[in-house]
């Protein structure tokens, strides 16, 4: 029988408690298995993004004042996902071209409009990553 601790549906998992990543490159889905409290963190989702300005048919967004991520890298070429909380609160997928420091990303994005210039989340959960919260 399979030990659940380190494989779920017969693939291995990424844990939240020692901060892997899950291989995307062999399987159709992912498994993460973490508390909610590790799903909520920085490692996963970066929160309260700043713009300069409100962007119009943007394809370059400069995020400023995010929380720090701790944990698993953000780095150049990731894939992210840029949500608002009002204007355009669509998810919309983005690369990151750029991590200035620990509180900015640049990403570029298909022209992207919004009338918010705060807070925005960026975040790196994956549509094919099963996540998995416990106790």
């Amino acid at each position: 029988m399979a030990n659940l601790t380190n494989i779920i549906g017969g693939q291995p998992y990424a844990s939240a408690a020692t901060n892997a990543i899950p291989d995307t490159e062999n399987k159709l889905l992912d498994f993460w298995k973490g508390t909610q409290t590790q799903y909520d963190e920085a490692p996963l989702k970066r929160t309260s993004g700043v713009l300069a300005s409100a962007p119009t048919s943007a394809t370059s967004l400069a995020f400023t004042s995010l929380t720090t991520a701790s944990g698993m890298g953000w780095a150049i070429g990731d894939t992210v996902y840029v949500t608002g909380t009002s204007g355009n609160t669509t998810r919309t997928v983005a690369t990151v071209t750029a991590v200035p420091d620990a509180t900015s990303i640049t990403v570029s994005i298909a022209s992207y409009t919004s009338s918010a210039s705060t807070g925005y989340t960026i975040d790196k959960y994956m549509p094919e990553t099963v996540y998995l919260i416990t106790a």
